[in-house]
């Protein structure tokens, strides 16, 4: 009997350290300002890209606002006041 209640403790010990999950949540503004920073990476690299061409920085870079604004429109972190605080603040790269 008491080798069965060992066992049992034993699998139920194994069980729960197998299924348990360690998720690290991030805090929301955390969270905000990577995806913000993720967007300014992405900008730096397409202007730098057409660095000599004014013409085509322009033409993608308004490309680029224009998905930005879309995806952020449609993600749960932003409010639409948020959203054009960011558009604007890609604007100024």
């Amino acid at each position: 009997m008491e080798i069965f209640v060992v066992l049992v403790l034993i699998l139920s010990f194994g069980f729960y350290f197998i299924t348990k999950k360690n998720y690290k949540v991030k805090n929301t503004a955390i969270k905000k300002e990577e995806i913000i920073l993720g967007y300014e990476n992405k900008l730096r690299d397409i202007l730098s890209q057409f660095a000599n061409d004014k013409a085509k920085q322009i033409e993608k870079k308004k490309i680029f606002l224009q998905n930005c604004n879309s995806e952020l429109s449609r993600n749960i972190f932003f409010t639409h006041e948020e959203s054009v605080k960011i558009i604007e603040r890609l604007i100024k790269l």
